[in-house]
């Protein structure tokens, strides 16, 4: 690597560049940086579903919105028709247009380091033991093949502080050059079973 520059835009490309990982795993950072690389419009599924009311209730025991799924998708494609590229964040497979996916980005995140970020933003028990057993079981990468088959997608470390480098790979995918990635959580998640178990005992 180090032969493609980062540093500034670049002739994006044509399509759906889908962004998708565990709440707090770096998601966001990622688009807007990919996103001003590529000079692509980055979009975020749950802004558009408040913006534009495609929601469908609220999941009162998680606190979170049941989005409007069907709704969502036509949007993204009325956009695409305006847009050359866009690249979209969201946390739900079922919300993209897959016919106009070139690229599916998974942003992993090792569930101790989620741990600490998910309690950052203040999320209930439920939503962060849901979260790190997501991420765990390699539940992003299994959303993304809802989306995409294996050559379309591209796993990238959302807990580093190297974001360039993570960018640098994401393009040279784009490029049609293979990029292997492969996150095995399990030790790191099993220490923080054992964590869990032994504050339930000192209660």
């Amino acid at each position: 690597m180090g032969n493609i520059n980062v540093s500034g835009p670049r002739s994006g490309p044509s399509g759906l560049i889908v962004v998708i990982g565990a709440p707090a795993s770096g998601k966001s950072t990622l688009c807007r940086r990919l996103a001003e690389v590529l000079g692509c419009r980055h979009i975020n599924v749950g802004d558009i579903a408040k913006d534009r009311g495609y929601t469908l209730g609220r999941d009162e025991e998680r606190d979170t919105l049941i989005l409007d799924e069907d709704n969502i998708r036509e949007e993204i494609s009325r956009i695409l028709r305006v847009e050359k590229c866009l690249v979209i964040e969201t946390i739900s497979p079922y919300a993209i247009p897959q016919e106009n996916v070139i690229l599916v980005v998974v942003v992993r995140c090792k569930p101790s380091v989620l741990l600490e970020r998910l309690k950052s933003r203040r999320y209930s028990s439920l939503k962060i033991r849901e979260n790190l057993e997501y991420e765990a079981i390699d539940g992003p990468l299994q959303d993304a093949l809802e989306i995409a088959e294996w050559d379309r997608i591209i796993q990238v470390d959302g807990c580093r502080s190297d974001l360039d480098n993570e960018i640098e790979n994401i393009l040279m995918k784009l490029e049609g050059k293979s990029v292997g990635r492969r996150f095995n959580w399990t030790n790191d998640f099993m220490s923080l079973l054992e964590s869990f178990a032994r504050e339930g005992q000192g209660k």
